[in-house]
């Protein structure tokens, strides 16, 4: 049996006003937007590849405590965007006040890549691979 990654899925206090920002950032296109658990919202959206985004409400009764975006915890610790102009990416994010995790490190073989706090406290890779 063969396995691919279907989508990436994040919980949001406002899954439109996560969705929005990932329209503005990321270009990200939203397909729908409806309930898909019951008292819950999703939206999903196409980031540019054959993965889904999915932003969802949390089901009543659920936590409200969050951490802020940081490296190296365990669990899912984030998720990357491939881009073609990271320094062009990280101004833009600085302008908008987006706060950097990482800055822009080269690792061996020459690729670049750098970590943001998107909303809802979640780490976002941006890697921009040797060419």
């Amino acid at each position: 049996m063969t396995y691919s990654v279907n989508h990436v899925h994040i919980r949001a206090k406002n899954p439109h006003e996560s969705a929005k920002w990932y329209e503005k950032f990321f270009n990200a296109k939203i397909l729908s937007s409806r309930e898909v658990m019951p008292g819950t919202i999703t939206v999903s959206m196409d980031a540019g590849g054959p993965v889904r985004l999915n932003i969802s409400s949390p089901p009543e009764g659920s936590s409200e405590d969050t951490v802020p975006a940081e490296l190296n915890r365990l669990g899912l610790e984030h998720f990357g965007f491939d881009t073609t102009d990271i320094e062009s990416d990280i101004q833009k994010f600085e302008s908008a006040g987006v706060r950097i995790v990482l800055p822009i490190t080269e690792i061996a073989g020459g690729t670049k890549l750098a970590y943001i706090e998107g909303p809802d406290k979640v780490l976002i890779e941006l890697v921009q691979p040797f060419s």
